[in-house]
């Protein structure tokens, strides 16, 4: 049984039309497991008019805010249940067959008592390994599957899905990484979302700090791309 789908989505109701729930449903993903989650009822009447109703299932109203948005998701869904997550602006998952990596990614979880699987967070082919690691990696937020647990809850308004690999690898001394599959979107390069915060870099900083601080050891400070940014060491134990 294929999984649903939680989609965080704030003032992109044309681009996720192109873009995440178009790969959906061309991969032919039931569209009844499909839920979006946005900031408010405003927001849910501008969706409900613009996006095609075959597309998805359902719309509910959330928290304004990504972090709050995914504690919001997190509370929504059932204890235990395994959920995919997806950001709202994924041109496609590259890999051979979506509905297989679902249901591979699962089969970890259920099978090695895990909670949390991803991939790689780019579509680079020439790095795909297809190996699965264990150790404590960075589980992208834009494409993610986890057993929903409703005291994981997130802190930082920034680097959240860094700080979600940590207190998942904590909890279960294990995750799912897969390295022959990757998302193909544009990180800050599309309107709406995270990306249209000014300020994002100094708030980034502070999260950076914030992380480093309260997980000694699992993380360091480091710059990519002219922004703050963490890395995660693999042989944390925990």
């Amino acid at each position: 049984m294929l999984p649903r789908i939680a989609i965080p989505t704030y003032q992109r109701h044309e681009s996720i039309v192109k873009k995440t729930l178009k790969y959906l449903n061309i991969e032919g993903y039931p569209p009844p497991l499909i839920y979006l989650f946005v900031a408010s009822e405003e927001e849910k009447e501008i969706y409900e008019n613009n996006v095609h109703f075959y597309m998805y299932g359902h719309i509910v109203v959330g928290q304004p805010g990504l972090v709050n948005q995914r504690n919001f998701i997190t509370q929504y869904f059932d204890e235990g249940e395994l959920i995919i997550c997806m950001d709202d602006d994924i041109e496609r998952i590259v890999c051979s067959d979506f509905k297989e990596l679902v249901s591979y990614g699962c089969r970890l979880l259920n099978e090695g008592q895990g909670g949390l699987f991803g991939i790689r967070p780019n579509d680079d082919k020439r790095l795909f390994t297809y190996d699965t690691t264990t150790h404590l990696a960075f589980i992208i937020g834009s494409f993610y599957i986890k057993r929903n647990h409703h005291d994981i809850i997130l802190t930082q308004e920034q680097k959240h899905d860094y700080e979600m690999s940590i207190l998942y690898f904590l909890r279960y001394k294990r995750m799912y990484r897969y390295s022959g599959a990757g998302v193909k979107t544009k990180y800050f390069g599309n309107l709406g979302g995270l990306g249209m915060n000014p300020e994002r870099t100094g708030i980034m900083q502070r999260c950076v700090d914030a992380l480093v601080a309260r997980y000694p050891g699992a993380c360091i400070s480091k710059t990519k791309k002219g922004l703050p940014d963490l890395l995660l060491s693999w042989r944390f134990r925990g």
